[in-house]
Protein backbone atom coordinates (compact mmCIF):
# COMPACT_ATOMS: atom_id res chain seq x y z
CA UNK A 1 0.00 0.00 0.00
CA UNK A 2 1.19 3.55 -0.56
CA UNK A 3 2.54 5.59 2.30
CA UNK A 4 -0.25 7.77 3.67
CA UNK A 5 0.75 11.28 4.59
CA UNK A 6 1.04 11.29 8.33
CA UNK A 7 -1.30 13.37 10.40
CA UNK A 8 0.15 15.02 13.52
CA UNK A 9 -0.44 12.01 15.79
CA UNK A 10 2.49 13.21 17.86
CA UNK A 11 0.45 16.15 19.14
CA UNK A 12 -0.61 14.35 22.30
CA UNK A 13 3.02 13.65 23.08
CA UNK A 14 3.96 17.22 22.30
CA UNK A 15 1.43 18.78 24.64
CA UNK A 16 2.55 19.26 28.19
CA UNK A 17 5.99 17.65 27.77
CA UNK A 18 8.84 19.83 28.92
CA UNK A 19 12.29 19.45 27.45
CA UNK A 20 13.97 18.46 30.69
CA UNK A 21 17.74 18.59 30.47
CA UNK A 22 19.13 17.34 27.16
CA UNK A 23 22.30 18.70 25.64
CA UNK A 24 21.70 21.56 23.25
CA UNK A 25 24.21 23.83 21.53
CA UNK A 26 24.85 27.00 23.56
CA UNK A 27 23.41 29.25 20.85
CA UNK A 28 21.58 32.46 21.63
CA UNK A 29 17.91 32.36 20.82
CA UNK A 30 16.97 33.39 17.32
CA UNK A 31 14.77 36.50 17.48
CA UNK A 32 11.10 35.52 17.52
CA UNK A 33 8.82 37.44 15.19
CA UNK A 34 6.15 38.57 17.61
CA UNK A 35 4.20 36.36 19.98
CA UNK A 36 2.93 32.87 19.12
CA UNK A 37 0.61 33.04 16.14
CA UNK A 38 -2.23 30.96 17.58
CA UNK A 39 -5.44 32.79 16.70
CA UNK A 40 -6.81 31.79 20.10
CA UNK A 41 -4.13 31.57 22.84
CA UNK A 42 -5.71 28.53 24.48
CA UNK A 43 -6.12 26.56 21.22
CA UNK A 44 -3.45 24.21 19.88
CA UNK A 45 -1.93 24.43 16.43
CA UNK A 46 -1.65 21.08 14.65
CA UNK A 47 0.26 21.89 11.45
CA UNK A 48 2.12 24.92 10.10
CA UNK A 49 3.72 25.95 6.79
CA UNK A 50 5.99 28.94 6.14
CA UNK A 51 7.03 30.57 2.86
CA UNK A 52 8.99 33.71 1.97
CA UNK A 53 7.98 35.93 -0.97
CA UNK A 54 10.48 37.42 -3.45
CA UNK A 55 10.23 40.78 -1.64
CA UNK A 56 11.08 39.14 1.71
CA UNK A 57 7.52 39.04 3.07
CA UNK A 58 6.99 36.06 5.38
CA UNK A 59 3.71 34.15 5.12
CA UNK A 60 2.61 31.47 7.58
CA UNK A 61 -0.41 29.18 7.26
CA UNK A 62 -1.57 26.80 9.97
CA UNK A 63 -4.32 24.50 11.19
CA UNK A 64 -5.73 25.30 14.63
CA UNK A 65 -8.23 23.56 16.88
CA UNK A 66 -11.55 25.42 16.56
CA UNK A 67 -13.93 22.97 18.21
CA UNK A 68 -16.77 24.24 20.34
CA UNK A 69 -17.69 22.37 23.53
CA UNK A 70 -19.20 19.01 22.62
CA UNK A 71 -17.97 19.06 19.02
CA UNK A 72 -16.01 16.12 17.67
CA UNK A 73 -14.68 18.02 14.65
CA UNK A 74 -13.44 21.51 14.00
CA UNK A 75 -9.94 22.38 12.81
CA UNK A 76 -9.61 25.63 10.91
CA UNK A 77 -7.06 27.02 8.44
CA UNK A 78 -5.56 30.46 9.13
CA UNK A 79 -2.95 32.66 7.44
CA UNK A 80 -0.89 35.63 8.65
CA UNK A 81 1.71 37.80 6.94
CA UNK A 82 4.68 39.57 8.57
CA UNK A 83 5.14 43.17 7.43
CA UNK A 84 8.49 43.67 9.16
CA UNK A 85 6.96 44.87 12.44
CA UNK A 86 3.84 42.82 13.13
CA UNK A 87 1.70 39.94 11.96
CA UNK A 88 -1.35 40.79 9.88
CA UNK A 89 -4.15 38.24 9.58
CA UNK A 90 -5.25 37.46 6.03
CA UNK A 91 -8.88 36.78 6.80
CA UNK A 92 -10.32 34.42 9.37
CA UNK A 93 -11.04 30.69 9.32
CA UNK A 94 -10.65 29.67 5.67
CA UNK A 95 -12.49 26.36 5.91
CA UNK A 96 -15.35 26.13 3.45
CA UNK A 97 -17.24 24.32 6.21
CA UNK A 98 -16.02 25.49 9.65
CA UNK A 99 -17.46 22.38 11.32
CA UNK A 100 -15.12 20.08 9.39
CA UNK A 101 -11.61 19.13 10.45
CA UNK A 102 -8.79 20.24 8.17
CA UNK A 103 -5.63 18.20 7.59
CA UNK A 104 -2.70 17.94 5.15
CA UNK A 105 -2.03 21.65 4.72
CA UNK A 106 0.13 22.94 1.85
CA UNK A 107 1.26 26.52 1.16
CA UNK A 108 2.92 27.89 -1.97
CA UNK A 109 3.66 31.43 -3.17
CA UNK A 110 3.52 32.47 -6.82
CA UNK A 111 6.15 34.62 -8.52
CA UNK A 112 4.52 37.77 -7.05
CA UNK A 113 4.41 36.34 -3.53
CA UNK A 114 0.67 35.66 -3.48
CA UNK A 115 -0.21 32.66 -1.30
CA UNK A 116 -2.04 29.63 -2.63
CA UNK A 117 -3.35 27.00 -0.22
CA UNK A 118 -4.44 23.39 -0.43
CA UNK A 119 -5.80 21.26 2.38
CA UNK A 120 -8.22 18.44 3.09
CA UNK A 121 -11.60 18.96 4.72
CA UNK A 122 -12.65 15.57 6.02
CA UNK A 123 -16.29 14.64 5.63
CA UNK A 124 -17.66 11.19 6.49
CA UNK A 125 -15.81 8.69 4.28
CA UNK A 126 -14.64 11.29 1.78
CA UNK A 127 -11.55 13.48 1.80
CA UNK A 128 -12.28 16.78 0.08
CA UNK A 129 -9.13 18.42 -1.24
CA UNK A 130 -9.92 22.13 -1.36
CA UNK A 131 -8.06 25.23 -2.52
CA UNK A 132 -7.90 28.99 -2.07
CA UNK A 133 -5.64 31.82 -3.28
CA UNK A 134 -5.09 35.36 -2.00
CA UNK A 135 -5.72 37.83 -4.84
CA UNK A 136 -4.28 40.82 -2.98
CA UNK A 137 -7.53 41.80 -1.26
CA UNK A 138 -9.44 38.63 -0.46
CA UNK A 139 -9.40 34.86 -0.64
CA UNK A 140 -10.84 33.18 -3.72
CA UNK A 141 -13.86 30.92 -3.49
CA UNK A 142 -12.77 27.83 -5.40
CA UNK A 143 -15.44 25.39 -4.27
CA UNK A 144 -15.88 24.19 -7.85
CA UNK A 145 -12.28 23.02 -7.82
CA UNK A 146 -12.58 20.67 -4.86
CA UNK A 147 -11.46 17.12 -5.49
CA UNK A 148 -13.50 14.56 -3.61
CA UNK A 149 -12.24 11.02 -3.37
CA UNK A 150 -13.64 7.97 -1.65
CA UNK A 151 -10.89 6.76 0.65
CA UNK A 152 -10.90 3.41 -1.15
CA UNK A 153 -9.38 5.07 -4.21
CA UNK A 154 -7.60 8.02 -2.68
CA UNK A 155 -3.83 7.95 -2.91
CA UNK A 156 -4.01 10.91 -0.51
CA UNK A 157 -0.77 12.14 -1.98
CA UNK A 158 -0.22 15.73 -3.11
CA UNK A 159 2.40 18.38 -3.78
CA UNK A 160 1.66 22.08 -4.40
CA UNK A 161 3.28 24.88 -6.40
CA UNK A 162 1.84 28.20 -7.61
CA UNK A 163 2.09 30.33 -10.74
CA UNK A 164 0.13 33.44 -11.77
CA UNK A 165 -2.14 33.07 -8.76
CA UNK A 166 -3.07 29.49 -9.68
CA UNK A 167 -2.41 26.17 -7.99
CA UNK A 168 -0.24 23.61 -9.76
CA UNK A 169 -0.56 20.15 -8.23
CA UNK A 170 1.44 16.96 -8.20
CA UNK A 171 -1.39 14.54 -7.54
CA UNK A 172 -1.62 10.82 -6.91
CA UNK A 173 -4.49 8.42 -7.62
CA UNK A 174 -4.73 4.71 -7.09
CA UNK A 175 -5.49 2.95 -10.34
CA UNK A 176 -9.10 1.82 -10.47
CA UNK A 177 -9.54 -1.82 -11.33
CA UNK A 178 -5.85 -2.54 -10.88
CA UNK A 179 -2.84 -2.07 -8.66
CA UNK A 180 -0.38 0.76 -8.44
CA UNK A 181 -0.54 4.53 -8.48
CA UNK A 182 -0.56 7.22 -11.14
CA UNK A 183 1.14 10.51 -10.34
CA UNK A 184 0.27 13.46 -12.59
CA UNK A 185 0.57 17.24 -12.63
CA UNK A 186 -2.79 19.00 -12.56
CA UNK A 187 -3.63 22.55 -13.60
CA UNK A 188 -7.04 24.26 -13.60
CA UNK A 189 -8.09 25.14 -17.13
CA UNK A 190 -11.45 25.43 -18.90
CA UNK A 191 -13.27 24.88 -15.61
CA UNK A 192 -11.70 21.50 -14.94
CA UNK A 193 -8.45 19.95 -13.74
CA UNK A 194 -6.28 19.21 -16.76
CA UNK A 195 -3.93 16.29 -16.16
CA UNK A 196 -0.46 15.62 -17.53
CA UNK A 197 0.92 12.26 -18.54
CA UNK A 198 1.89 10.16 -15.51
CA UNK A 199 5.41 10.87 -14.35
CA UNK A 200 5.87 7.53 -12.61
CA UNK A 201 6.62 5.02 -15.33
CA UNK A 202 6.30 1.60 -13.71
CA UNK A 203 2.89 0.01 -14.30
CA UNK A 204 1.50 -1.77 -11.26
CA UNK A 205 3.97 -0.07 -8.93
CA UNK A 206 3.05 2.30 -6.14
CA UNK A 207 4.37 5.85 -6.22
CA UNK A 208 3.59 8.39 -3.55
CA UNK A 209 4.59 11.54 -1.63
CA UNK A 210 5.05 13.71 -4.76
CA UNK A 211 6.68 17.11 -4.46
CA UNK A 212 6.63 19.77 -7.17
CA UNK A 213 8.59 22.92 -7.98
CA UNK A 214 8.36 25.20 -11.02
CA UNK A 215 11.28 26.48 -13.05
CA UNK A 216 11.33 30.12 -14.17
CA UNK A 217 9.75 28.97 -17.43
CA UNK A 218 6.86 27.43 -15.51
CA UNK A 219 7.89 23.87 -16.40
CA UNK A 220 7.49 21.47 -13.46
CA UNK A 221 10.12 19.39 -11.70
CA UNK A 222 8.86 16.58 -9.47
CA UNK A 223 10.31 14.35 -6.77
CA UNK A 224 8.52 11.28 -5.47
CA UNK A 225 8.90 7.83 -3.94
CA UNK A 226 8.41 4.68 -6.00
CA UNK A 227 8.05 1.19 -4.59
CA UNK A 228 6.33 0.16 -1.38
CA UNK A 229 6.56 1.37 2.18
CA UNK A 230 9.37 -1.03 3.10
CA UNK A 231 11.42 -0.72 -0.10
CA UNK A 232 11.21 2.37 -2.29
CA UNK A 233 13.38 4.79 -4.26
CA UNK A 234 13.55 8.58 -4.39
CA UNK A 235 13.24 9.75 -7.99
CA UNK A 236 13.25 13.15 -9.73
CA UNK A 237 11.92 14.07 -13.18
CA UNK A 238 11.63 17.23 -15.24
CA UNK A 239 9.01 18.11 -17.89
CA UNK A 240 10.86 19.26 -21.04
CA UNK A 241 7.76 20.55 -22.82
CA UNK A 242 6.76 17.26 -24.42
CA UNK A 243 7.65 14.45 -22.04
CA UNK A 244 8.97 13.58 -18.59
CA UNK A 245 12.76 13.18 -18.38
CA UNK A 246 14.40 11.39 -15.47
CA UNK A 247 17.23 13.21 -13.74
CA UNK A 248 19.58 10.33 -13.04
CA UNK A 249 18.60 7.22 -11.16
CA UNK A 250 17.41 6.71 -7.59
CA UNK A 251 18.78 9.22 -5.09
CA UNK A 252 18.83 6.79 -2.18
CA UNK A 253 22.17 6.14 -0.59
CA UNK A 254 20.97 2.53 -0.49
CA UNK A 255 18.43 1.84 -3.27
CA UNK A 256 15.23 -0.06 -2.54
CA UNK A 257 15.14 0.71 1.15
CA UNK A 258 12.64 2.42 3.44
CA UNK A 259 12.36 6.09 2.41
CA UNK A 260 9.95 8.91 3.20
CA UNK A 261 9.33 12.67 3.25
CA UNK A 262 11.13 13.90 0.11
CA UNK A 263 11.55 17.69 -0.03
CA UNK A 264 12.30 19.52 -3.28
CA UNK A 265 13.57 23.01 -4.10
CA UNK A 266 15.07 24.61 -7.24
CA UNK A 267 17.97 27.06 -7.18
CA UNK A 268 18.07 30.16 -9.39
CA UNK A 269 19.44 28.12 -12.28
CA UNK A 270 16.57 25.65 -11.98
CA UNK A 271 18.73 22.87 -10.53
CA UNK A 272 16.94 20.70 -7.98
CA UNK A 273 18.03 20.05 -4.42
CA UNK A 274 16.34 17.18 -2.60
CA UNK A 275 16.26 16.16 1.06
CA UNK A 276 14.72 12.91 2.26
CA UNK A 277 14.78 10.34 5.02
CA UNK A 278 15.89 6.75 4.56
CA UNK A 279 16.75 3.84 6.78
CA UNK A 280 20.46 3.60 7.60
CA UNK A 281 21.33 0.78 9.95
CA UNK A 282 17.92 0.88 11.59
CA UNK A 283 17.94 4.68 12.08
CA UNK A 284 15.73 7.02 10.03
CA UNK A 285 18.44 9.24 8.57
CA UNK A 286 18.35 12.55 6.70
CA UNK A 287 20.31 13.05 3.46
CA UNK A 288 20.57 15.86 0.91
CA UNK A 289 21.63 15.78 -2.75
CA UNK A 290 22.07 18.45 -5.42
CA UNK A 291 21.72 17.99 -9.19
CA UNK A 292 24.85 19.04 -11.11
CA UNK A 293 26.15 18.73 -14.65
CA UNK A 294 27.66 15.41 -13.60
CA UNK A 295 24.57 14.04 -11.91
CA UNK A 296 23.52 13.87 -8.28
CA UNK A 297 26.03 15.04 -5.68
CA UNK A 298 25.65 14.04 -2.03
CA UNK A 299 26.09 16.96 0.37
CA UNK A 300 27.97 15.44 3.28
CA UNK A 301 26.71 12.34 5.03
CA UNK A 302 23.60 11.86 7.11
CA UNK A 303 22.70 14.95 9.10
CA UNK A 304 21.35 13.35 12.26
CA UNK A 305 23.24 11.23 14.75
CA UNK A 306 21.86 8.10 16.40
CA UNK A 307 18.44 9.61 17.02
CA UNK A 308 15.94 9.18 14.19
CA UNK A 309 15.25 12.22 12.02
CA UNK A 310 11.62 13.18 11.44
CA UNK A 311 9.63 15.64 9.31
CA UNK A 312 12.39 17.34 7.28
CA UNK A 313 12.08 20.86 5.89
CA UNK A 314 14.20 22.42 3.14
CA UNK A 315 14.96 25.96 1.95
CA UNK A 316 17.61 27.45 -0.33
CA UNK A 317 19.65 30.59 0.26
CA UNK A 318 20.14 33.02 -2.66
CA UNK A 319 23.54 31.37 -3.26
CA UNK A 320 21.82 28.02 -3.68
CA UNK A 321 23.12 26.63 -0.40
CA UNK A 322 20.49 24.45 1.27
CA UNK A 323 19.19 24.93 4.79
CA UNK A 324 17.58 21.86 6.36
CA UNK A 325 15.49 21.44 9.50
CA UNK A 326 14.11 18.34 11.20
CA UNK A 327 12.89 16.87 14.49
CA UNK A 328 14.73 14.48 16.77
CA UNK A 329 12.93 12.65 19.55
CA UNK A 330 14.34 10.95 22.63
CA UNK A 331 11.70 9.24 24.74
CA UNK A 332 8.94 11.77 25.32
CA UNK A 333 11.03 14.82 24.52
CA UNK A 334 11.81 16.34 21.16
CA UNK A 335 13.70 19.23 19.63
CA UNK A 336 14.07 20.95 16.28
CA UNK A 337 17.45 21.30 14.59
CA UNK A 338 18.56 23.47 11.67
CA UNK A 339 21.70 23.10 9.53
CA UNK A 340 23.16 25.07 6.62
CA UNK A 341 25.44 23.65 3.95
CA UNK A 342 28.79 25.44 3.58
CA UNK A 343 32.13 24.75 1.91
CA UNK A 344 33.17 23.18 5.22
CA UNK A 345 30.12 20.94 5.47
CA UNK A 346 26.93 21.20 7.50
CA UNK A 347 26.92 24.07 9.98
CA UNK A 348 24.40 24.34 12.86
CA UNK A 349 22.22 27.45 12.79
CA UNK A 350 21.22 29.08 16.09
CA UNK A 351 17.55 28.37 16.48
CA UNK A 352 18.36 28.64 20.18
CA UNK A 353 17.26 26.83 23.34
CA UNK A 354 13.82 25.27 23.17
CA UNK A 355 12.15 25.38 26.54
CA UNK A 356 9.41 22.93 25.56
CA UNK A 357 9.14 19.97 23.24
CA UNK A 358 9.31 21.27 19.68
CA UNK A 359 8.27 19.73 16.37
CA UNK A 360 6.91 20.46 12.92
CA UNK A 361 9.49 22.85 11.48
CA UNK A 362 8.96 24.73 8.20
CA UNK A 363 11.67 26.89 6.58
CA UNK A 364 12.07 29.75 4.12
CA UNK A 365 14.81 32.20 3.09
CA UNK A 366 14.84 35.70 1.60
CA UNK A 367 17.13 37.30 -0.96
CA UNK A 368 19.36 38.75 1.76
CA UNK A 369 20.14 35.31 3.14
CA UNK A 370 17.90 35.54 6.19
CA UNK A 371 16.40 32.19 7.19
CA UNK A 372 12.93 31.99 8.75
CA UNK A 373 11.63 29.05 10.72
CA UNK A 374 8.16 28.17 12.01
CA UNK A 375 7.62 25.33 14.47
CA UNK A 376 5.28 24.10 17.20
CA UNK A 377 6.27 24.28 20.85
CA UNK A 378 4.32 22.99 23.84
CA UNK A 379 3.54 25.41 26.63
CA UNK A 380 0.93 24.93 29.33
CA UNK A 381 -0.71 22.04 27.52
CA UNK A 382 -1.11 24.04 24.28
CA UNK A 383 0.90 23.66 21.06
CA UNK A 384 1.96 27.20 20.20
CA UNK A 385 3.17 28.35 16.79
CA UNK A 386 6.52 30.12 16.92
CA UNK A 387 8.28 31.96 14.10
CA UNK A 388 11.88 33.18 14.23
CA UNK A 389 14.47 34.78 12.00
CA UNK A 390 17.56 32.58 12.15
CA UNK A 391 20.98 34.13 11.53
CA UNK A 392 22.50 32.23 8.60
CA UNK A 393 26.04 33.61 8.90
Amino acid sequence: MPHVRRSPVWLSALLGVALAGGAQPPFPAAPHLGEPLNREPGRSVLEARLAVAPDGTVVVAWIEDTRSPGDEQGQGVFVSRWDGRRWNALGGNLNYNPRRSSTSLDLALDERGRPVLAWNENFAHVDLAVFRAWDGRRWTDWREREIGQDLTYAARSRGLAARAGEAVLAWGDLRRGGTGTELRVRRWQDRTWQRSEPFNAAQGEYAFEPQIALAASGQPVVAYLEGNVAASDVRVKRWNGSRWVALGGPLNVRPQTYTLDPQLRLDRQGRPVVAWIEDAGGVDSLFVKRWTARGWKTLGGRLNGQRPAEAPALALLPTGEPVVGWNETAGETSRVLVRRWTAQGWKPLPLGPQGKSARGISLGADRRGNVYAAWLEAQGGVARLRVARVPAR
